[in-house]
C-alpha cells in the first residue's frame, strides 16, 4: 500500500467513503499536471479519479457527464464504465471499471496504426451525432481509446464541458495526432506514411467535415484550445496535454504541405 493514499484517506475524507481495508493494494498512476489524482485498485479492477479542489471536482463531474453522454451514443449502460460517482463538499471521485481491450501505442508510425484509425473512423460516423456543432472529447488520441473484439470505447472525458465544436473535431484531432506524435523525436514521415496520411485526410473531406478543420487544422486547434475556458485551464497547467503545441514547426510544415497537395488535386 502506498503512503500517499494513506494520507489522503485520513486528511481528505473518511475511511467509510473510500471503503478500504488497511491491506488493500492501491497504486498511484502518473498523469499530466491536472490536479487530479488517479488510483488503481488491481483486485477490484477499478481506476479512481479524485480531486478535492473546486476546479478539480468540476473535472470529475465533467467526466461523469461525458461518459453518460457517450454511453447513450454507443448504446451501452453507463454502469459498464462507471461503478460509482461521488460528489461531496470535501472531495469528488469517480470509479471507472477497467475495460478489457487493446490500447494502441500513439508513437507507432502511421503505417502500423492505419487499420485502427479506419476502425475508429467507422465508429465515429456511426455513433457521433451528425450535427454541425456538437460535444467534443477535447484531446482524443490513441491514449484515450480502447479497442476490444466487440466495441470501441473512448475514455477520459474530463473536457466534456468545453464549448461544443464542429462535427469531426475529435476525428480530425485523432488523425492529426497519429501523424504527429510518432515523429516528435526527429523521425520523419516515410513515403508510405505520406500516402496513408493522404488517404486518411481524403476520408475526412469525403464525409464533408468543415474545411475550417481540414484546411488549417493546427491553427484551428490552437485557437480553440487557447480560447476555450475549459481547455485553456488545462493548457496553462501543461502544454504537453495537447500535441499541437509540442509538434515541431518543421513537421507542421510537412503536414501542411501534404494537405495543400490534397487541396490542389480537387
Amino acid at each position: 500500500m502506498i503512503n500517499i493514499f494513506s494520507n489522503l484517506k485520513k486528511k481528505i475524507i473518511s475511511k467509510k467513503i473510500f471503503n478500504l481495508k488497511k491491506t488493500e493494494d492501491v497504486r498511484l498512476i502518473k498523469t499530466h499536471k491536472n490536479n487530479t489524482q488517479v488510483l488503481y485498485f488491481p483486485q477490484k479492477k477499478i481506476y479512481r479519479k479524485l480531486n478535492k479542489n473546486k476546479k478539480g471536482k468540476e473535472k470529475i463531474h465533467s467526466e461523469n457527464l461525458g461518459i453518460s453522454w457517450y454511453c447513450k451514443r454507443i448504446k451501452i449502460k453507463k454502469k459498464y464504465l462507471i461503478k460509482r460517482y461521488y460528489k461531496g463538499k470535501k472531495i469528488s471521485f469517480i470509479d471507472l471499471r477497467e475495460v478489457d481491450g487493446l490500447k494502441i501505442k500513439s508513437w507507432r508510425p502511421l503505417s502500423e496504426n492505419y487499420e485502427f484509425l479506419l476502425k475508429f473512423f467507422k465508429h465515429y460516423i456511426k455513433f457521433y451525432p451528425k450535427k454541425r456543432i456538437s460535444h467534443i472529447h477535447g484531446d482524443l488520441t490513441f491514449d484515450n481509446i480502447i479497442f476490444n473484439k466487440k466495441k470501441i470505447i473512448v475514455i477520459d472525458w474530463e473536457f466534456f464541458k468545453a464549448n461544443k465544436s464542429l462535427y469531426g473535431y475529435d476525428l480530425v484531432y485523432l488523425f492529426l495526432s497519429a501523424a504527429c506524435l510518432p515523429y516528435l523525436n526527429l523521425r520523419k514521415l516515410s513515403n508510405q506514411d505520406e500516402i496513408i496520411f493522404k488517404k486518411l485526410w481524403k476520408l475526412l473531406i469525403n464525409i464533408k467535415i468543415s474545411n475550417k478543420l481540414t484546411d488549417r487544422p493546427f491553427s484551428y486547434f490552437s485557437k480553440k484550445i487557447k480560447s476555450d475556458f475549459i481547455l485553456k485551464k488545462s493548457f496553462r497547467l501543461s502544454k504537453r496535454k495537447f500535441f499541437p503545441f509540442i509538434t515541431s514547426n518543421t513537421h507542421k510544415k510537412k503536414i501542411m504541405k501534404i494537405i495543400n497537395e490534397i487541396k490542389n488535386e480537387k
